[in-house]
């Protein structure tokens, strides 16, 4: 009742209701944490937002594989989630604007919600009832991060970042090291279910890109430029069509060496929906005469990262390169270095070019989609 296995060792896992509850709350706390990119571009906002990425997306993945794992649940199990998904928020409401929530409450939160994580490896390790390499230092290193945290209060608001950043490293590299290098047979990683997990989290979070144009053009004073609302729907439906209908068209088993290649791949991907997101925002809730010339060169960076993402997926999944993929990654590290060159130079560009930046990805996913349709259709004829 009050910690049990979801479902027996050995078993296939699947995504519940729960761990879909989840998502909802780690992607509403992305949105939260963005807010102040959008209000205040900078180089410090923006290295604060990736920071809040990673760390978002650092903590999702501690607690899916629990899941994943060792499938706990029962009343401790799901008061730890609640503790958890609560902190996490209040983390996120913490790096905006207001001030409802000072840094200090924000830190504080944030080492709770290590804590939790913590509380969830040793719910595990009374559950299996004997030790499994790696759970120990899993529950230390989280403890270790929260303790940073909690230290990190006493500190001035300047060392925030510092403090952020040392709790995260902390945290996550002794997991990364020792939890994910030894794996158990009696509890393997499960990589159709960390696959179908981090698929479900990049389609939550193109959704919330919809959401967050929306807040941000509901709360515009001054004009406001509606081509970029309708180029953002068709945006996210060609990303969202390339990732299922073209990289995973044809379902094959995750392949389990290959699975942190797969989650770097997602992070990369919902690193730039979440920039994409920030920058059209941005570009929608302005006058259509104005433009940043940095804002231009950070939207396209963040193709760039989409692209990179999602050559990356089509390489692990498919173990092949073929001459469109070639011709993709290609076209990434040209769109990359566009976007840089403009970050550093600081030339102007029109929205007319970002606009068509724009069309040219989406032209290109979609002619990527009907090529795999078409070369599935010749293999199934084939066979």
């Amino acid at each position: 009742m009050f910690t049990r296995s979801a479902i027996k060792p050995g078993e296939d896992r699947k995504a519940g209701w729960l761990e879909l509850f989840y998502d909802l709350a780690v992607v509403a706390a992305l949105g939260a944490s963005n807010d102040a990119f959008i209000q205040n571009p900078s180089a410090e906002t923006a290295y604060f937002a990736l920071l809040a990425l990673g760390a978002l997306f650092s903590l999702w993945l501690l607690t899916t594989l629990i899941h994943n794992r060792f499938a706990i649940d029962g009343i401790i199990y799901r008061i730890l989630l609640l503790l958890q998904m609560s902190g996490i928020l209040l983390t996120a409401i913490s790096a905006g604007e207001g001030e409802s929530i000072g840094w200090q409450g924000g830190l504080i939160s944030l080492g709770f919600v290590f804590l939790t994580i913590g509380g969830m490896y040793a719910l595990a390790r009374i559950q299996i009832g004997r030790p499994v390499q790696g759970l120990k230092v899993s529950i230390i290193s989280t403890a270790l991060g929260a303790l940073i945290c909690f230290a990190g209060v006493l500190l001035s608001k300047e060392t925030l970042l510092y403090v952020f950043a040392l709790a995260l490293i902390v945290t996550m590299a002794p997991i990364l090291i020792s939890f994910l290098r030894n794996v158990s047979h009696d509890y393997p990683l499960h990589p159709d279910h960390l696959r179908e997990r981090l698929g479900l989290l990049f389609l939550i979070a193109i959704g919330e890109s919809l959401i967050h144009l929306v807040g941000v053009l509901t709360e515009a004073t001054a004009g406001s430029d509606y081509r970029f609302f309708f180029l953002v729907v068709l945006f996210d439906l060609a990303l969202a069509t390339a990732y299922f209908e073209g990289v995973f068209s044809k379902r094959r088993t995750a392949h389990p060496r290959l699975w942190r290649g797969t989650v770097f791949a997602h992070f990369i991907l919902i690193l730039g929906v979440t920039a994409i997101a920030d920058e059209m925002a941005i570009f929608a809730s302005t006058d259509p005469g104005s433009t940043e010339a940095a804002n231009a060169g950070v939207f396209a960076v963040a193709i760039g990262l989409l692209l990179i993402g999602l050559t990356l997926l089509e390489v692990i999944t498919n173990n092949r390169m073929v001459n469109l993929t070639w011709a993709q990654a290609a076209l990434a590290a040209a769109v990359m270095a566009f976007g840089l060159y403009q970050i550093r130079n600081g030339d102007t560009q029109s929205r007319i070019g970002i606009l068509l930046l724009s069309i040219a990805f989406i032209t290109w996913l979609v002619m990527r989609v009907a090529i795999s349709r078409r070369a599935l259709e010749l293999a199934d004829r084939g066979n």
